[in-house]
């Protein structure tokens, strides 16, 4: 199958898509490029609304400061500086890559939780690689948050932010219901609980 094919497939929830995927050979490679991708992409995004937002918030203390405590204003501002310089590290390279590295250390942890979730709870017979290639395909929609970087509307930023999360997590059920037979409360509780415990595990 072509990649925008593939893609195209992914975002109107095939009902199939996953099913075909699983069985590629060079399924896996692809997953593990598009969630690099869209993780890069991702990290981004997110600190480019940041940014949008401290200068935002950099805005209302400048037109309220005179109706605020010196005291406050200047702790508010100390916080601002802080988070600049923060902002200043994610563009640095190095800094980057280790990002990426512990976002696969999560997603490892999230994989090995549903496998371990579908063998042990739902008596279902997964595979590693399956669901790493069901992972890897349910972060298609990331991919749509490339437009962030070139606009500053942080309420448009946050509203794609939020909805290509939401809908990363519904391909992710989508994915995970077509392959191993699951019902759709199922998939939304397996969901939930991988994710609530790589949280909790890192």
């Amino acid at each position: 199958m072509r990649n925008n094919t593939i893609f195209y497939r992914v975002l109107k929830l095939d009902k199939y898509i996953y099913g075909e995927l699983v069985t590629e050979k060079s399924s896996l490679q692809k997953g593990i490029a598009i969630w690099l991708s869209g993780s890069i992409i991702s990290t981004l995004a997110v600190t480019t609304f940041l940014k949008n937002l401290v200068i935002y918030v950099k805005e209302i203390i400048s037109v309220s400061s005179a109706e605020l405590p010196q005291e406050a204003v200047l702790e508010f501002q100390t916080l601002i500086i802080e988070i600049e310089e923060s902002f200043e590290s994610i563009n640095n390279v190095s800094t980057l890559i280790s990002s990426q590295l512990f976002g696969f250390i999560n997603v490892f942890i999230s994989v090995a939780i549903i496998y371990a979730a579908l063998k042990y709870f739902f008596k279902k017979e997964p595979n590693l690689i399956f669901i790493g290639i069901i992972y890897g395909f349910s972060s298609v929609p990331i991919l749509l948050n490339i437009p962030i970087l070139f606009f500053n509307s942080i309420a448009l930023q946050g509203i794609v932010l939020l909805v290509t999360s939401v809908f990363s997590l519904v391909c992710l059920g989508s994915g995970l219901k077509q392959v191993y037979m699951l019902r759709n409360i199922e998939a939304i509780l397996l969901i939930l609980f991988s994710g609530f415990s790589s949280l909790v595990v890192l």
